[in-house]
């Protein structure tokens, strides 16, 4: 079967991802990097970063990733989850000690949303990212096509802090001495 896995990586400032979360509409510039395999093989060699557009949007409600011809559109998830349930310090240190198998329950249990809630700030219970994954299938003449979405929103912070900078090379060339 023919696959195409699709990694999206885009970084939004935090008055775009409070936006988004209150269900504005709009576009910005991230990079994809699609990979095509068959079975259990890569059919390129290697695969490309391609900068492209995002048009997102937060209907609140369950819509596919679209494929555009200058990039995609991205309709955040709506997955509502459980509320989780504190677990106390003494309550975790028993159950590691005694029950590690009813804490792995216990985790496996905690479901959290996933949301637009989740690209707030901490302070207001978010986490500034959103990760996903969106799996379809599509049938093109006789051939049926597996598509993989690994959506990774993070805030445009996370980007900045990674560029390497004339300053940051010169300050991790003389820390290393």
């Amino acid at each position: 079967m023919l696959n195409l896995t699709v990694t999206h990586n885009i970084y939004l400032t935090r008055e775009q991802r409070y936006a988004l979360h209150e269900g504005e509409e709009f576009d910005v510039i991230g990079v994809s990097l699609p990979v095509w395999t068959l079975n259990t093989k890569t059919v390129r060699a290697h695969a490309h970063e391609v900068f492209c557009k995002y048009y997102m949007s937060n209907p609140r409600k369950e819509l596919p990733i679209v494929i555009l011809e200058d990039g995609y559109e991205i309709s955040l998830p709506f997955r509502p989850g459980r509320p989780v349930k504190p677990l106390s310090d003494d309550e975790w240190r028993r159950l590691s000690f005694h029950n590690p198998e009813a804490l792995r329950k216990w985790y496996k249990q905690q479901i959290h949303e996933v949301s637009s809630k989740n690209l707030l700030d901490i302070k207001d219970e978010g986490s500034a990212c959103l990760s996903y994954r969106e799996h379809n299938k599509i049938k093109k003449e006789d051939t049926m096509l597996n598509i993989m979405h690994f959506v990774s929103i993070e805030d445009m912070d996370v980007l900045m802090d990674s560029l390497v900078t004339p300053d940051n090379l010169l300050e991790e060339v003389q820390s290393a001495s």
